[in-house]
C-alpha cells in the first residue's frame, strides 16, 4: 500500500511525455484538481444524505463516478480534455439546476462560478465549436437556475448552519481553484518567457547552422541553379529539357607534363589559384558552372536563365577573352615566382541545342548538359591554339558584328555528317583598333577592316580602297 501511495505521489508531479509545456502544467493542475473535485463531491454526498435530499445524493454519486473515471484516464493516458468537457456540458448544468431548485440560488452560484473559471485554462486546447457549445450550455443553465429560484424558490428550506456550511465548502473550492489557476498562469508566464528565449536561441542557432550548410552546399553547384532551387523555381527530380545553349570548354595545355615537374603541394596551390581566378570571371559574366574535370572547366549560358541566344553567346565569348587576358597577367606573375612553365589556356565555344537537366537517380543526381553540341565544344577546345579561342560557326554568327575572327581549319566530329567550320578569335574590333592593330569602320551597308599585322602591301590596299570608292561614286 505504501509503495502504491509513493508511486501516486511521484505521478502527481512527474512531467508527462510528449506534451507541450502549457499542456504539461494543465495536466499537473488536473492531477490535483480532479481528486479535489471527487473529495468535494463526497462531502456533498454526505451532506445531502444527512438532509435526505436524494436527487442530489444520486447526482453526486454520478459525479464521483465521473471523477474516478477521469482520474483513471488522467493516470493512464494523461487525458484531461474530455473530462473537462463532460463536466462543463453535463455535471455543472445539472448541479446548477437541481441544487438551485432544492436549496436555493445562493448555495450553488459559487460552484457555478468555480466551474466557469475552471474552463478558462482549457479554452486554448478546445476547438472553437466546443467552446461555443460549452458557453451556450452554461448560459442556459444559469438562466434556468435563476428562473427556478425566482419562480419556485427552494423546495427545501435549510437552516442557517447548513447554508453557512455549504457556502464554506463552495467558497473553499472556489479559493482552491482560483489559487491553482493563478499559480498555473504564473508558471505559464515565467516558463513561457524562458521557453521563448530558449526557442529563439535554438532558432537562431538552427538558422545559422542551416545558413552555413547552405553556403557550403552552394559551392558545389552553380549560383544560378542554387538560387532557382532555393526559390522553388527548380524542382529537384530526374528530368530534362531541350534548350539552345552556348557551351564553353577550356583546359590547360600540357597539364600532364607540368604535373611531373611540380611537387603536389605546389601543383595544388597553383591549380586552385587558376580555378579561383577563372571562376571569378565566370561569375562576373553570369556563366552556369557545369563541372571541373581536373584542370578543365565546363560552363554554359542559357539555362536556367537566358538573355537570348545572341546575348548568351556574346557573354560567353567576352568571358573567354577576359579569361585569356587574365591568364597573360597570371603567367607573368607565376614566371616571376620561379615557375618555369606557367599554365597556358585554350578554349572552345559552341552554340546549339542540348539536353539539360537532372541526370542520375532519385537519390543522387547531377544537373548537367549532354548531346552532340556539347561534344563539339569539347573538340573545338582540343583544336584551339595555345592561348587561343576557337568558335563554331553558330557562335561566330551571333557575335560577328563586334568580334574579329578568321576562319580556321574544318574539323570532323563524330555525329556530324560534314566537317565543322571553325573560327579563330582575333579580338574585339574596338579593342584591336584602340591598340592600332586594325583599322575598322562599320556603318549601315558598309564594313571596312584593315589588319595591320597581315598587311603586306600598303599601297596595294590604298589602291583597292580607291577603286571601291570610285565604284561607289559611279553607282
Amino acid at each position: 500500500m505504501h509503495k502504491h501511495w509513493q508511486s501516486f505521489l511521484v505521478w502527481l508531479t512527474a512531467r508527462p511525455e510528449g506534451k507541450s509545456d502549457d499542456m504539461t502544467r494543465l495536466i499537473i493542475v488536473a492531477r490535483i484538481g480532479f481528486p479535489a473535485g471527487m473529495i468535494m463531491h463526497g462531502v456533498f454526498l454526505a451532506c445531502f444524505l444527512k438532509l435526505e435530499i436524494y436527487p442530489l445524493v444520486w447526482l453526486n454519486v454520478g459525479s464521483i463516478i465521473m471523477w474516478i473515471i477521469a482520474i483513471w484516464r488522467l493516470y493512464s493516458y494523461d487525458e484531461i480534455r474530455w473530462a473537462y468537457v463532460i463536466c462543463l456540458l453535463i455535471e455543472v448544468p445539472m448541479h446548477s439546476i437541481l441544487a438551485t431548485w432544492y436549496v436555493g440560488l445562493d448555495a450553488v452560484f459559487l460552484f457555478y462560478i468555480v466551474s466557469s473559471i475552471a474552463m478558462t485554462p482549457l479554452a486554448a486546447y478546445l476547438s472553437r465549436g466546443v467552446r461555443i457549445l460549452i458557453c451556450l450550455v452554461l448560459v442556459v443553465a444559469l438562466v434556468v437556475s435563476g428562473v427556478l429560484s425566482l419562480m419556485l424558490g427552494p423546495q427545501i428550506v435549510l437552516s442557517s448552519e447548513w447554508i453557512l456550511f455549504l457556502f464554506a465548502i463552495n467558497g473553499g473550492g472556489l479559493a482552491l481553484v482560483i489559487g491553482m489557476i493563478v499559480l498555473m498562469y504564473e508558471w505559464i508566464a515565467t516558463s513561457t518567457e524562458a521557453s521563448l528565449q530558449t526557442s529563439q536561441a535554438r532558432t537562431e542557432q538552427a538558422n545559422a547552422s542551416l545558413e552555413n550548410v547552405s553556403r557550403q552546399l552552394a559551392k558545389y553547384i552553380s549560383p544560378q541553379l542554387y538560387q532557382t532551387i532555393q526559390s522553388g523555381a527548380q524542382e529537384v527530380k530526374v528530368a530534362s529539357k531541350r534548350k539552345k545553349l552556348t557551351i564553353f570548354f577550356s583546359d590547360i595545355v600540357g597539364f600532364t607534363e607540368i604535373t611531373d615537374q611540380l611537387e603536389s603541394e605546389e601543383l595544388t596551390s597553383l591549380l586552385n589559384e587558376y580555378l579561383t581566378e577563372m571562376s571569378l570571371i565566370a561569375q562576373r559574366y553570369g556563366a552556369n558552372f557545369d563541372k571541373f574535370i581536373g584542370d578543365a572547366i565546363v560552363l554554359y549560358f542559357g539555362d536556367p536563365e537566358t538573355a537570348g541566344v545572341k546575348e548568351d553567346a556574346a557573354q560567353c565569348v567576352r568571358m573567354a577573352i577576359a579569361m585569356q587576358r587574365r591568364m597573360v597577367e597570371l603567367r607573368a606573375r607565376w614566371q616571376a615566382q620561379g615557375l618555369e612553365r606557367p599554365f597556358e589556356l585554350r578554349i572552345g565555344i559552341n552554340t546549339g541545342y542540348c539536353t539539360v537537366g537532372n541526370f542520375g537517380s532519385e537519390d543522387r543526381m547531377d544537373y548537367t548538359i549532354i548531346g552532340g553540341q556539347v561534344n563539339l565544344a569539347a573538340r573545338l577546345e582540343s583544336h584551339a591554339d595555345v592561348g587561343g579561342i576557337l568558335l563554331a560557326h553558330e557562335t561566330y554568327a551571333q557575335v560577328r558584328d563586334w568580334l574579329m575572327a578568321e576562319e580556321a581549319a574544318r574539323i570532323s566530329v563524330k555525329g556530324f555528317a560534314k566537317p565543322v567550320t571553325t573560327y579563330r578569335v582575333r579580338g574585339i574590333y574596338d579593342d584591336l583598333a584602340a591598340k592600332g592593330q586594325i583599322i575598322h569602320h562599320d556603318a549601315a551597308g558598309v564594313t571596312v577592316t584593315i589588319d595591320r599585322d597581315r598587311l603586306a602591301d600598303r599601297n596595294g590596299a590604298i589602291d583597292v580602297l580607291k577603286a571601291a570608292l570610285a565604284d561607289l561614286e559611279r553607282n
